[in-house]
């Protein structure tokens, strides 16, 4: 089939997916001749990519991102009745020895997805490969785990049941972070191949230290806090965490402030967050005022604020951020 149609959120599984595309097509030596990348090109050269035909020394490969003909964006394409049914025919006939990978990259987070409804997405569906590669979440720990196997298979080293469990535990559930991870532990074991417990805990950001962040911050457990926080920083940025306490904070005000009036599932609708979490923070959150909430923000806010002007160091300001706790 010449004609692919990638989108979704996962951009390090879309890259990889056109890797081995390329080189299942043009070979590990190819003329760049053979293979041309373009950017959300007007309607014209789209077209005529599209309508292009094989050279006589190969066949022709295209990528061409095209998030804006497909996803509702300010910046969208928005082709003519006319353009619009030519390029439903184009999709169509796509000569043979020409392949088109279309690409569709969603930004993470923003939850889009390319609009089944429309003409264009129709005829695209009628004679192309679709392909969707959604974000993963770090409880879909049954969908990471395959990945995470076929890509320590390519670094040619192993990973138990139990150690793939504890790196979605400790670095999360994003696969070019985690392909980051398995690289580091490589090198860690080398020339052994096999990655234990221990070799993780020793070399990853320890994701289980920085998630019971929150939980130890609503429970006021500062000195146990700032405990965890130095121990992080030995391995990871400040910003980092000071990011991820802003996020993980932001989440639980406005999970609290629309529990008053939302069920879970708006809740989870309209913060992106998954419902079971929606449940659990809830279920955290009852003793916890808003306005306790909101004084964790506003100090952290400071306290980044802090940081970022040099006014103080690291440690310094999530003292002050959690000292200050009560308000």
């Amino acid at each position: 089939m010449p004609l692919y149609f990638f989108w979704g959120e996962e951009d390090y599984l879309i890259e990889k997916e056109v890797k081995t595309l390329k080189k299942k097509i043009l070979g590990d030596s190819f003329d760049a001749l053979n293979y041309r990348t373009l950017d959300n090109p007007d309607f014209t050269e789209f077209d005529e990519a599209l309508r292009s035909t094989p050279m006589f020394f190969g066949d022709v490969l295209y990528v061409i991102k095209a998030d804006k003909y497909f996803l509702e964006t300010k910046s969208k394409i928005k082709p003519d009745d006319a353009q619009n049914a030519m390029l439903c025919d184009s999709f169509k006939n796509v000569a043979q020895g020409v392949h088109i990978i279309l690409l569709c990259q969603v930004p993470r987070g923003e939850k889009k997805k390319p609009d089944s409804r429309k003409k264009i997405y129709k005829a695209l569906a009628s004679c192309a490969q679709i392909k969707e590669f959604p974000a993963y979440r770090a409880y879909e720990e049954y969908k990471i785990a395959p990945v995470l196997k076929t890509l320590a298979k390519e670094k040619d080293i192993t990973l138990a049941n139990d150690v793939i469990s504890l790196l979605i535990q400790y670095c999360g559930a994003n696969i070019r972070d985690l392909d980051m991870q398995l690289e580091k532990l490589k090198l860690s074991v080398y020339p052994k191949k096999q990655i234990t417990a221990d070799t993780v805990k020793d070399v990853c950001l320890s994701g289980e230290d920085i998630f019971s962040l929150p939980d130890l911050i609503l429970n006021k457990e500062y000195t146990s806090v700032l405990a965890q926080i130095s121990k992080i920083l030995q391995k990871s940025h400040y910003l980092e965490v000071m990011a991820f306490l802003q996020t993980s904070f932001l989440n639980l005000l406005k999970t609290k402030v629309f529990s008053k009036t939302l069920s879970p599932a708006e809740i989870s609708r309209k913060t992106g967050q998954h419902e079971f979490v929606v449940k659990k923070n809830i279920e955290k959150l009852r003793n916890i005022t808003t306005d306790e909430l909101l004084n964790i923000k506003l100090n952290l806010t400071d306290a980044e604020y802090m940081l970022k002007t040099g006014q103080t160091d690291a440690m310094s300001a999530f003292c002050r951020a959690f000292c200050r706790g009560d308000g």
